[in-house]
């Protein structure tokens, strides 16, 4: 039996372009049966049969149907860090960029992605019930956490650096769980929480805010920053 690690890793990388087909056949399949009946009741063979291939070439690629949800949540993960990543390296670029304007790029970017399929309900499902999952989430969510503490605190030295990563984080769960709980609703009420949500965020990282002795107990002195260096992201 596959260790907990491992189990939920694609096999084989598909590198031919006939496999590379077969790879997002089954992806695109998954999502789609997925989106229309839930994740619990949707089998690996329903997804061999409505992928029109073997059930052993699927198996071939993905060893149990989490491994199709963990893939799934890689792209989406990879192409959301790289959002923050090249946000942080324009505002780098140009002093008078505000936070602001590049959480608000991200946070659009997750809402678009979101609602781009109605099976991602189901995989955030999945991801939350799935301890490997919540892991990788978690490895995930501290390293984007690390990025924007670091890149807040070049831009403003005197801003307290733990208080800075602490609220990272917060605003990276905040995000994800918010335009998570707005697929739910109709419009305009989804477009009123996103925008709700972008001028919360801007507001919990605003290093304006952060009066650094106001968070210490009376007669406490304020400690030095320890570095977090988030756990190495998990291979596929």
């Amino acid at each position: 039996m596959l260790d907990a690690k491992r189990r939920t890793q694609i096999k084989r990388i598909p590198r031919q372009e006939r496999s590379q087909a077969r790879f997002e056949t089954v992806l695109e399949t998954a999502l789609r049966l997925f989106a229309a009946r839930g994740y619990e009741t949707v089998s690996m063979r329903e997804i061999a049969r409505e992928a029109k291939m073997p059930i052993a070439t699927v198996y071939q690629y993905f060893p149990m149907k989490l491994a199709i949800v963990r893939e799934i949540w890689t792209r989406y993960t990879h192409t959301i860090s790289e959002t923050l990543k090249e946000g942080i390296r324009l505002s780098a670029l140009d002093e008078t960029s505000d936070t602001a304007h590049s959480i608000g790029t991200i946070v659009d970017q997750m809402a678009e992605l979101q609602a781009s399929n109605p099976a991602f309900i189901e995989v955030w499902s999945c991801v939350g019930a799935s301890i490997e999952l919540r892991a990788l989430n978690a490895e995930d969510t501290m390293q984007n956490a690390e990025l924007i503490a670091s890149a807040l605190h070049r831009k403003h030295p005197r801003a307290d650096p733990t208080a800075l990563y602490d609220r990272a984080l917060i605003a990276i769960e905040m995000a994800s769980a918010t335009t998570r709980f707005a697929l739910a609703l109709p419009e305009p009420h989804r477009a009123r929480v996103v925008i709700s949500l972008k001028r919360s965020l801007a507001l919990l990282l605003d290093p304006a805010a952060l009066d650094n002795r106001s968070f210490l107990p009376a007669g406490k002195k304020r400690t030095g920053y320890v570095h977090r260096k988030a756990p190495a992201k998990a291979t596929r």
